[in-house]
């Protein structure tokens, strides 16, 4: 078995806590929603979001799945009313897959909570402490976007 390094150890703890902040009263993910929607239905709903509209062999690209997978993801997110199916008209051989009302409706509500989360979560830093943050994340995003995944 190999040794936990002090870094990796240090953003495991740093990571546990940032998913505690979920645990706080008023960021909840609607009940429902996390009952009924998978991580994959959920990752469907904010790459429709993303993308708009889009053909389902596109998006069995995005997820990595075969056609008939993501048919079948398609078809339970589509049961709860969040996403519709349609031929398109200039060829009716794609069936292109859109968020309905209801499912932007959702993405917005839980961005939302997001949102509020991250506002919680800075808003108990002071003018200096933000600053420092705002530099490490500066610092991260250059890194990541210039290390290969």
């Amino acid at each position: 078995m190999s040794e936990v390094s002090s870094k990796e150890l240090q953003i495991e703890v740093a990571i546990a806590a940032l998913g505690g902040m979920w645990d706080q009263k008023g960021s909840d993910v609607p009940e429902w929603v996390a009952a009924e929607l998978t991580f994959g239905q959920m990752r469907l709903l904010y790459l429709l979001s993303k993308h708009g509209p889009s053909p389902m062999s596109r998006i069995a690209e995005w997820i990595g799945v075969g056609l008939p997978t993501v048919s079948g993801i398609v078809e339970r997110v589509e049961r709860h009313g969040l996403v519709s199916r349609q031929h398109r008209l200039d060829d009716r051989r794609v069936v292109e897959c859109r968020l309905t009302e209801a499912g932007q409706r959702l993405i917005d509500e839980i961005s939302g909570m997001r949102l509020e989360m991250l506002r919680r979560f800075f808003g108990v830093l002071n003018e200096d402490e933000m600053a420092d943050m705002a530099r490490l994340i500066a610092l991260v995003m250059e890194r990541t976007k210039s290390s290969p995944t």
